[in-house]
């Protein structure tokens, strides 16, 4: 199966530091925040790569670098062959802004409450122009209605006469009105009650099947993903960490960090398993920790974990697991 997505080395600092005059007069230094240092990973067609970990991991600043939303500091995004920084593809990339979406985690801010249904689910396809004639749009948005579970009826209602459930829907609805191949689903259901959530990651596993869809999930819940992703990747602090097959991932978790993510996971089945418990909190980004930036909450941390940076190795970055 061929790569759709290829991230290579993706970097992207921001500065925060204070005013260059402030600085001078009150001493302070230049203070640099790493969001994402250092992050790669492929994406095949169909297939759905998620990326997880706590607030602060650096997940949605990947996937608007990976959609264009944001320019990375250094590192190389491709989609279909496409490079989304280089200048000599404008014109190819604006070809390709039609077959790439992105579904928000609050349903209620991503749509314009001025509009009605209809009008938000028809902006895409008069924007790309995929249809002209405004009965043929009526209907189409129709069938996107009905592709979502929603009828064709609810088109007439504004955003806020809906749940935030149906709310998802016409998000969802609007990203597939472009004839969108990759979707960017950032925590679609974290703004959900809990039995919503199902409903809404089974609605999006039947569209990729029905439509052959390539997702990227971002989530900081390993249970949300857990029937959703094909394979995923953890962050901590702007890296990854740690990458596997979704069945892998949950069945033998290398990582000390990963296994800290398992044990927040409630265990229905009560499989007995050992859990590592959730200890700290996530570093300051700005002032990262020297080595291994999960050393200071890690229960097998050595000595080259606080000097090495691990490398990410046979899937995995952690000197432990790859022996010292």
């Amino acid at each position: 199966m061929s790569n759709l997505i290829e991230a290579r080395d993706l970097k992207r600092y921001f500065d925060v530091s204070k005013p260059w005059l402030n600085r001078v007069l009150e001493g302070g230094k230049r203070e640099v925040l790493r969001a994402v240092d250092g992050v790669s990973f492929d994406i095949a067609k169909g297939e759905t790569f998620a990326l997880v970990g706590e607030s602060g991991s650096g997940k949605t600043t990947v996937a608007r670098m990976v959609v264009g939303l944001l320019p990375p500091t250094s590192g190389e995004v491709t989609i279909d062959g496409v490079s989304m920084t280089d200048r000599r593809q404008a014109g190819a990339r604006r070809a390709l802004r039609r077959r790439i979406q992105m579904i928000f985690q609050d349903p209620y801010a991503s749509l314009n409450p001025r509009l009605r249904v209809d009008a938000i689910i028809a902006e895409p396809i008069r924007a790309f122009e995929l249809l002209t004639s405004e009965c043929e749009i009526r209907a189409r948005v129709g069938e996107l209605l009905g592709l979502v579970g929603l009828h064709a009826d609810d088109g007439v209602k504004y955003p806020h006469q809906f749940s935030g459930g149906q709310r998802q829907r016409i998000a969802i609805a609007r990203a597939l009105a472009s004839e969108a191949e990759f979707i960017v689903c950032d925590e679609p259901t974290s703004a959900l009650d809990v039995s919503v959530q199902a409903q809404i990651l089974n609605l999006m596993r039947d569209l990729q099947d029905r439509f052959g869809l390539t997702y990227l999930f971002i989530s900081h819940n390993l249970a949300v993903v857990r029937h959703m992703a094909t394979r995923i990747g953890v962050m901590y602090l702007g890296r990854i960490i740690e990458v596997a097959d979704s069945s892998k991932l949950f069945a033998d978790p290398r990582m000390p960090y990963t296994k800290m993510l398992l044990g927040a996971v409630p265990d229905l089945t009560m499989s007995g398993r050992a859990r590592i418990a959730v200890r700290g909190e996530i570093p300051n980004p700005i002032d990262p920790p020297s080595g291994c930036a999960f050393h200071p909450r890690c229960p097998e941390v050595f000595e080259r974990c606080r000097i090495d940076v691990p490398r990410l190795i046979d899937g995995v970055a952690c000197h432990a697991v790859n022996g010292g």
